[in-house]
């Protein structure tokens, strides 16, 4: 049973990268995302041969979207994923999807926002009252209004008074935000690292707010818009989904000692820059992501996403958040290893 439910995808889905070392060939762990420097724990666990000293691989998958990664997690295509808080990842509960929410991928608290809201190049200067003021009526792209980033943006015009009917909120890709910033199509968007710092770059934006205060982040209390999400079956399986677990969350601590601390950046960012093949230049000179140490989900913000959602029509009804939040493997790692001090 465990070598079929291992079994290794097709070709042509993505581009996967096995770890060296021991390790059985029905002990690979796959794990899917939509790529990005948020898979930072990923790289660094791999690079320092974590995984490998907790007896597993990891073959990596490139997925398009958070459907897609949620699908492929309930066919049993996937072991863990990366997935964007939607109303796809509460629904999957009461559509008797098993999948736990077991860690961090992705989050945000002071000083660590990889998600930020910019302005285009040439648009009305001023405090940023007024530059809020002065979107009123204008597009403003985002990456999906049925995500948690429409909520941070409604919080964050709800800061200055206004509400999403104010502006005209328009969906983008990521890579497409660069372009429409650059000729105008929008005059804002909510983007994410790298393609944040290659509008800055290129003076297509400037930066507006980090969005920290919106999404409720804290020093020690991250706010996750990315969780890290176990299929039921690889949960089931402890020792790998511990092992996982463990590598990911030392590889995690590696990248704040580097981009908090201040310890080995230069080294750190080589390997990030190798593993994502991206310029060093690009990832020294970002926003750096929140992915927290410890591996802690704020439910909060998941029970704020929740309550949105159900306003919006995206969901009907709420679903109790403890059938889907499973902390025991962080916590155990967490126990093992020590807590991580901000």
């Amino acid at each position: 049973m465990m070598m079929h439910r291992r079994h290794l995808l097709g070709a042509g889905l993505a581009a996967p990268f096995i770890l060296p070392g021991r390790v059985r060939a029905d002990n690979v762990v796959r794990f899917g995302s939509v790529g990005g420097l948020t898979d930072a724990g990923v790289y660094l666990a791999e690079d320092q041969g974590y995984f490998a000293k907790a007896g597993i691989g990891v073959r990596m998958l490139r997925m398009a979207s958070a459907p897609s990664l949620l699908t492929s997690l309930a066919t049993g295509q996937l072991d863990v994923a990366g997935i964007s808080v939607t109303p796809g990842l509460f629904s999957a509960i009461t559509q008797r999807v098993q999948i736990r929410i077991v860690g961090d991928k992705q989050s945000v608290r002071p000083g660590f926002s990889a998600t930020r809201l910019v302005v285009r190049g040439g648009f009305p200067a001023g405090t940023e009252a007024q530059q809020v003021a002065a979107l009123k009526g204008k597009n403003l792209a985002i990456s999906s209004k049925a995500a948690s980033v429409a909520m941070v943006l409604r919080n964050y015009l709800a800061g200055f008074g206004m509400t999403l009917a104010d502006v005209h909120v328009v969906e983008l890709s990521y890579p497409s935000m660069v372009p429409a910033l650059g000729s105008g199509a929008v005059d804002a968007a909510v983007v994410l690292e790298p393609f944040l710092s290659e509008a800055l770059r290129m003076s297509v934006a400037r930066p507006l707010s980090d969005l920290v205060a919106a999404s409720g982040g804290t020093a020690t209390e991250a706010s996750t818009s990315v969780p890290l999400v176990y299929s039921e079956a690889f949960a089931l399986d402890h020792a790998s989904a511990q092992g996982f677990m463990d590598g990911y969350l030392r590889g995690v601590r590696l990248y704040n000692d580097a981009f908090a601390r201040g310890i080995g950046k230069e080294k750190i960012i080589g390997i990030l820059a190798a593993r994502a093949k991206l310029d060093p230049a690009i990832i020294r000179n970002a926003f750096p992501a929140g992915l927290d140490p410890n591996g802690k989900v704020d439910v909060r913000f998941l029970e704020e996403c929740q309550a949105y959602f159900i306003q919006q029509h995206y969901l009907e009804t709420p679903i109790d958040l403890r059938k889907l939040v499973d902390p025991s493997f962080a916590g155990s790692t967490v126990a093992r290893f020590g807590e991580y001090k901000f």
